[in-house]
Order: structure tokens, then sequence, then C-alpha cells
């Protein structure tokens, strides 16, 4: 072959990658139908206390904050990150909101703004020492959980509670006997959704997380995007945060403990892969439904908390392994 006819067949598009699309259908679709025979086996062992509006409603409020959260974690899996700290910053973000109405006297708007505005700074600051200094995402968002962790609990003590009933409303009112969570969840997931399929920019995320090399190389700012990218992770932690102090009227410390296990588990089950560049918002919410499912029949049974995060831990692995599997293939 000529050194011509290379140049120019080096230049012919790439054609669309078969097996990402045969990975979408294999894990997503799997997994409804997977939560589709849940709901009826489920249905069919506890009919009286599963298969009734209240349960399912109470179903979708409880998953309604890991889905926020899970929106910016499938957001940073497809660009190749991961945050570890969301546990810390979803019960910082309460303790301080519920601190400043309690104890500083700030109205609850205001409250609710720099409470945001912290979270959001807490993982800009996140993005910026793993995309600027160049620290592991593993090994930086690990550290930052113990200190927003920390944070909580000077701050906060064991919680505040008897907070303001006019910030219990932004998390208790309901429309069309649905809770206000569960509303805030579905408009988080349709913006990001139509941001992740529709616009060039947010779809840059794709393309640094398949590699962050060429990515890189073909002009895209890589720093620039991975920092939006956990900032927007903190905001949206800081909002469930928030939401669930005003769900219980109390700002609790340790309120956030284990999330980051929950949501990591549902955006993996959902279709991100480990190596990035794969997933969609969609997806990241069938994986928390499925965990919220799981959840909700182990409370049902009575069976321990322990448990509850011993099977969680369960499906994480076997989630991570049939990434591999599927990787290989």
């Amino acid at each position: 072959m000529s050194v011509t006819s290379m140049d120019q067949s080096a230049t012919l598009p790439l054609k669309p990658r078969r097996p990402a699309k045969s990975l979408f259908f294999s894990r997503e679709m799997a997994l409804m139908a997977l939560i589709v025979f849940q709901v009826i086996v489920f249905s069919i062992l506890f009919p009286i206390s599963f298969p009734t509006f209240a349960n399912f409603a109470a179903i979708a409020r409880n998953l309604a904050l890991d889905g926020i959260m899970a929106t910016g974690m499938m957001l940073m899996m497809i660009g190749g990150c991961f945050d570890l700290s969301i546990g810390g910053m979803f019960s910082m973000a309460g303790v301080i909101t519920g601190w400043l109405m309690k104890e500083a006297g700030l109205p609850v708007p205001l409250a609710v703004v720099i409470g945001l505005a912290v979270a959001a700074f807490g993982g800009w600051m996140n993005g910026l020492i793993v995309a600027k200094v160049k620290v592991n995402a593993l090994i930086a968002t690990l550290g930052t959980m113990g200190i927003f962790r920390g944070l909580s609990v000077l701050l906060g003590g064991p919680g505040i509670s008897f907070l303001p009933p006019s910030f219990s409303r932004l998390g208790q009112a309901v429309f069309l006997g649905i809770q206000s969570p569960v509303w805030l969840m579905s408009l988080v997931v349709l913006l990001f959704q139509y941001l992740m399929a529709r616009t060039r920019f947010f779809r840059q995320y794709y393309y640094i997380g398949s590699n962050q090399r060429a990515a890189y190389l073909s002009g895209i700012n890589v720093p620039r995007m991975q920092m939006l990218a956990f900032t927007l992770m903190g905001l949206l932690a800081g909002l469930s945060g928030i939401v669930f102090a005003s769900r219980i009227a109390t700002s609790v410390s340790i309120a956030g403990d284990g999330a980051e296990l929950r949501v990591i588990t549902a955006v993996i089950l959902g279709g991100a892969s480990l190596t990035g560049g794969k997933g969609t918002i969609w997806g990241a919410i069938i994986g928390v439904a499925f965990i919220a499912l799981i959840n909700n029949v182990l409370i049902i049974s009575a069976v321990s908390t322990y448990w509850q995060s011993i099977i969680i831990g369960i499906v994480l692995v076997l989630a991570v392994a049939m990434d591999a599997l599927l990787n290989r293939q």
C-alpha cells in the first residue's frame, strides 16, 4: 500500500463500535427485565405489604436522593472518574444548612443556597486535586470523604433537630400523591439526560472516558471538564443531603454513610464501566431502582441492616466482575 493511500485511509471516519450497542442492551435492558421479574416475585411473596401504592411511593421516595447522586456519578464515570466523598458531602451540606438556620439565624432560602455553594466548592476542590494536581481520584476523594465527615460531626454533633417548618416543606411537599424528592429527581434526570444525549459540550465526556490522551490531543480541555464533573457531583450530593435533612426536619451528621457504595453499585449495574466512556443517565436510575427494590424487600422481611450492607457489597463485586468480563469480550 502506498503512503498516499495509507494517509487517506487514516483520515476515514471510524465506524461506530458495535460492542458498545450490544453492551447497552445486555446491561440496561437486561436489568429492566430483572426489575420486572423482581416486582412479580416480590408481589407473590409479600402480597399484602409489597404491591401497594403506598409501598411503591415509599420506594420512589427512598431512591430519589440516591437517584440524584447517581446522575452525577454516571456523568463522572462516563468521563473516566469517580468520587468516594459523596457520602461525606451529603452529610456536610445538610449539617451546614441546618446550622445556618438554627444557630446563625439565617433565612431558609439563604441557608440552602450557602449549603449548595459549599457542596459545589467541595466538589470543585476534589476536581482541582485530581485534574490539576494529578492525585489519583481514589486517594483524593477518600481523603476528602474523611474531611467532609469530620466537619459534619464537628459542626453538627449527633444532629441538629427542630429545623424551621418552612424548610421541612422542601422535602415533605406532596403533589399527585408523590413527595417532592421524586419530582426533583425527575427534573435532574431529564436535564442531565438531555445534556448528555443532545449537547456537544457534555458528550465530550464520552471521548474523555474512552481515551483521555486522545481527547486532550483533539483539543478537548480535559482538566476543565473533569473539574466541572466534580463540581456538579458535589452540587448534586449537597442537594440530596439538604433535601434529606428537610424531609426528616433534622440535619444528621452521619446521614450519608454508605451512600457512595450504593450509588457506585447502582451506576455500574446501570451500564457504566470502570474504564469509562460508557453509560447513560437512564441506566443509572435503573440501577438505583434495582438496589431500592432489594432494600425495600429486606426491610419488609425485617432483615438486619448489617445484611443490607453485605448484600449491596456482594452486588457491587458481581457488577464489577460482569463489567470486566464484558470488556474482555
